[in-house]
């Protein structure tokens, strides 16, 4: 009897503890979500950081900041501004990160994908299929770094981390690019400037860097902006403290985009050539080798992109950090090749403790690399469905004939909440 009043107070004393946090939840959830109106100009502004281009002036601006942490639920303790304009060729984003101390602002350091955390900090969410599970990040510091990378499964996978991606050490990339893929380095432009007002921040992002669905004029966004000397994080659309930004189902809409439709090709090709004479007593011998290769890119649709790839050159590729192993366990390397980083996420498959497919086994057999003589990939999002599709030939090495890589991914995300 006893053992039985006992058990049934701890589950009255469970059931009293967690009901506030459901309750809190809840009630951080919005019942309507923030819009803001993107503005067509024909004149675009000059991406200086200054904000003086008289085509911000009159353009609705996105206000109402959240405070996530430390105060989850009150107002931000600094007014932050953003506006947002389009034409043709990109889509423009202006910040105003208003601050009452000035000379406390906190710049960081002056290198690509920087680690914000430590820093004052905006960062931008666009979920342009607007499928509340992908969407791109583009972020900036007061020093005007750029810092971006790509969202799959509204970062699942990638583990618990503070607010808005704050931690670029962990780059939230377990073998094909599950959750966030940090390694991911789009082109686009930024520029910053600071006052006795606080920072501001111009963002110009070119639609052909995006991947969007057709016949769609709304894209899911968020915004957040982190103030270093108070550790506090305020977000447009608020998202619950036991979420992150990339929870895209919380996040706001922006309306009005009218994105066009580029069918974009690029080739890139390298040439490679080397010469040498052995001078020996008697008979000297001389040698010469080209290589030649490249790599191209064919925006299929809106949202399906075929890259196609001939005698790969990896020779541009971000050196590892190097690492002193004393456990009898392989460390583990992120993918930093240009060519397996775009939409990697749509090649993951379970969570960030295990992956079906890693794509740096290839071209590497017991620690020496193989040649990669040819390959293609046709990924992105079509008619609600999530496509990855990947074939690699390596070339003979150690003896050994050249391997033929696969992979295919097809998924369609069901509503789960």
């Amino acid at each position: 009897m006893n053992l039985r009043i006992g058990a049934a107070l701890l589950i009255a004393i469970g059931c009293w503890i967690s009901s506030p946090l459901s309750l809190q939840s809840q009630q951080m959830e919005p019942e309507v979500r923030p819009v803001a109106r993107a503005l067509k100009i024909s004149n675009p502004p000059g991406i200086d950081g200054r904000m003086d281009d008289e085509v911000w002036e009159g353009v609705p601006s996105m206000t109402g900041f959240v405070q996530r942490e430390p105060m989850d639920g009150s107002p931000a303790s600094e007014r932050t501004e953003v506006r947002v304009l389009f034409d043709d060729e990109a889509i423009f984003f202006g910040v105003w990160a208003y601050d009452s101390r000035p000379n406390e602002i906190i710049p960081g350091d002056q290198v690509r994908d920087y680690e914000v955390q430590d820093s004052d900090a905006v960062v931008i969410v666009i979920d342009t299929y607007n499928d509340e599970q992908n969407a791109f990040v583009f972020g900036t510091t007061p020093a005007g770094i750029e810092y971006d990378g790509q969202v799959a499964n509204e970062g699942q996978g990638s583990g618990r981390f503070l607010g808005a991606g704050f931690n670029p050490q962990r780059r939230f990339q377990s073998g094909s690019g599950a959750g966030f893929n940090k390694n991911w380095d789009g082109s686009w432009e930024v520029a910053t400037s600071m006052d006795s007002g606080g920072w501001y921040a111009e963002f110009r992002i070119p639609f052909n860097t995006l991947r969007y669905g057709g016949d769609n004029d709304s894209w899911g966004l968020n915004v957040s902006r982190r103030i270093r000397r108070l550790n506090e994080e305020s977000l447009w659309s608020a998202v619950p403290r036991e979420f992150n930004l990339y929870r895209l189902n919380y996040a706001g809409t922006i309306v009005g985009l009218d994105p066009p439709f580029h069918r974009l090709g690029t080739v890139t090709p390298y040439f490679l050539t080397s010469s040498s004479r052995n001078y020996e007593i008697g008979e000297s011998s001389f040698g010469e080798d080209l290589n030649i290769g490249g790599e191209a890119k064919l925006q299929v649709t809106q949202g399906l992109t075929l890259d196609v790839t001939a005698n790969t050159d990896f020779a541009q590729v971000e050196v590892d950090d190097q690492q002193v192993n004393l456990t009898r366990f392989s460390l583990l390397f992120p993918e930093k090749r240009a060519f397996f980083l775009e939409n990697a996420g749509f090649f993951a498959v379970g969570g960030g403790g295990a992956d079906l497919f890693f794509s740096r086994r290839i071209g590497i057999v017991d620690g020496e690399r193989v040649p990669i003589r040819g390959g293609g990939r046709l990924s992105g999002k079509a008619v609600g469905v999530n496509l990855g599709l990947l074939h690699i030939q390596t070339g003979d090495a150690q003896g050994t004939q050249g391997d033929a890589y696969s992979v295919a991914r097809v998924a369609r995300e069901l509503p789960n909440r």
